[in-house]
């Protein structure tokens, strides 16, 4: 996209291409209702009105359907837009397209039309990435988070440490011609209690990142465990689907298995893995290492282990060679899920759960018993998995970030922050201080997009999908 050019006409089909009852056409910019009137049968007279008419190549009609026309600064993109709403199917919206090329117009590339919204003052930039979580929202949690920072939501969080960041830097720069040594205690104070306003408010944003993520992209979930604990039956039982092979021989599932369901309005992303275990065999041992290397990107493992094993020391063996390769889950914990209890009878049950009591002591393992094979245990190890994001499950009033262009900046904004309040405890001139503070509002002022930085609109703009 050549963000600078904002003068010509631009368009692009903006409904998914293929078959379809409906497709829609969209056109903007300057020449957008001169261009139209020279395919479209009828004067659009009236803004914001449908009409119905035909669309002609010369005197060919190509199609016939619905034109609407948004006059400037009255539509999306601030300048005049129309819409063809055609029949739907590729060839329709190819050859108006073709069309309209020969007339003047340019197809838009990816982000265009919003990128001409936020050059027009129509959006921020904290609602143009918004409107591009809610076109990838893939569950109700991702998309209602996705509303409220497109309402406004994370817009306001930012004005509001912006606002705190100006009223710190009126207090320093108003006394950049005094002596430090002679400002009033009390005046001293609120200096440092802004300081600490504006920290806790960064830190809650940041903190706010990693359940975004989740929300966003999705819970991984990845299951580990030796060969023929249940960790494929488990898998099929979750997606309800026979997805993965099912065998009592060792070692059947050799790659990585993924799949994503939606739970309680959350995704949840399963990985079905090779058993851990030490092998000779070089097809079997490449399926182990994909395995520990899921362990970097997941939020989550349930490590399976078979409780109807009668020797206790192969079950403590199993799990501590596991645990030992995990080192740690990097945003989640691991749940310890004792299978096939259906195997053994009540009294033995009693006495392996006791034995294991010392895996789930450690506060990042959490336990359940379950049978695999009972297809209403799966329901009970999802509600254990999804209990600690239930939070941003729900709908919840507060929004999280859920964009890295965002937490990179705040991290920046966060460490200016530190240095200001570092300079200033040490006394230095007030001047330099301030140096800092200006830096914090102009981190501030490039997150929401008031200060104009070329070189990532192509970035943000180009992950959007043509004719948004």
């Amino acid at each position: 996209m050549t963000i600078a050019d904002n003068k010509t006409t631009i368009c692009a089909l903006c409904t998914p291409p293929g078959l379809g009852s409906v497709s829609i056409v969209r056109i903007s910019g300057d020449n957008a209702l001169t261009i139209s009137e020279k395919i479209f049968s009828k004067k659009l007279k009236k803004p914001r009105y449908f009409y119905y008419g035909q669309f002609l190549n010369g005197k060919t009609m190509i199609d016939e359907g619905l034109c609407v026309f948004f006059n400037k600064p009255h539509s999306f993109t601030g300048e005049d837009v129309i819409e063809y709403h055609l029949h739907g199917g590729k060839q329709v919206s190819t050859e108006i397209l073709k069309i309209l090329e020969n007339k003047g117009a340019v197809i838009a590339s990816p982000g265009e039309f919003s990128y001409r919204a936020y050059m027009n003052g129509k959006i921020d930039l904290l609602k143009a990435e918004a409107i591009s979580d809610i076109i990838n929202s893939d569950s109700q949690a991702s998309l209602s988070n996705s509303i409220m920072n497109y309402s406004g939501n994370f817009n306001k969080k930012f004005n509001n440490i912006k606002d705190l960041s100006i009223e710190l830097l009126a207090e320093i720069e108003s006394r950049v011609d005094f002596p430090e040594e002679d400002i009033p205690l009390i005046e001293n104070k609120k200096i440092y209690n802004l300081f600490d306003k504006i920290e806790l408010k960064l830190k809650s944003i940041i903190q706010s990142y990693d359940k975004g993520v989740v929300l966003k992209n999705g819970l991984r979930v990845l299951i580990l465990g030796p060969p023929n604990a249940g960790k494929s039956t488990m898998f099929n039982s979750f997606l309800e689907n026979e997805k993965a092979i099912v065998s009592n021989e060792p070692g059947t599932t050799r790659d990585t298995l993924e799949y994503s369901i939606l739970y309680n309005g959350l995704k949840l992303i399963f990985l079905d893995t090779a058993g851990i275990r030490s092998t000779t065999n070089k097809i079997e041992k490449i399926g182990i290492d994909k395995a520990l290397k899921e362990v970097e990107f997941a939020d989550l493992v349930l490590l399976i282990n078979d409780i109807s094993i009668k020797d206790n020391k192969i079950i403590e063996n199993n799990i501590k060679s596991i645990l030992k390769k995990l080192k740690k889950v990097p945003r989640g914990t691991i749940i310890l899920v004792n299978n096939k209890i259906d195997l053994i009878d009540e009294k033995n049950l009693k006495e392996k759960l006791d034995f294991l009591k010392s895996f789930a002591s450690n506060e990042k393992v959490q336990s359940i018993n379950i049978s695999a094979l009972d297809s209403n245990n799966s329901n009970e190890v999802m509600n254990k998995i999804v209990s600690g994001f239930s939070n941003i499950a729900e709908s919840n009033p507060e929004s999280v970030m859920t964009n890295e262009r965002q937490k990179n900046l705040t991290t920046n904004a966060l460490e200016a922050l530190y240095k200001a309040k570092e300079l200033y405890t040490r006394k230095v001139p007030l001047e330099i201080v301030s140096i800092d503070i200006r830096s914090l509002l102009n981190i501030m002022s490039e997150i929401t997009g008031e200060i104009s930085n070329n070189d990532i609109y192509d970035v943000i703009f180009a992950k959007f999908c043509i004719g948004k």
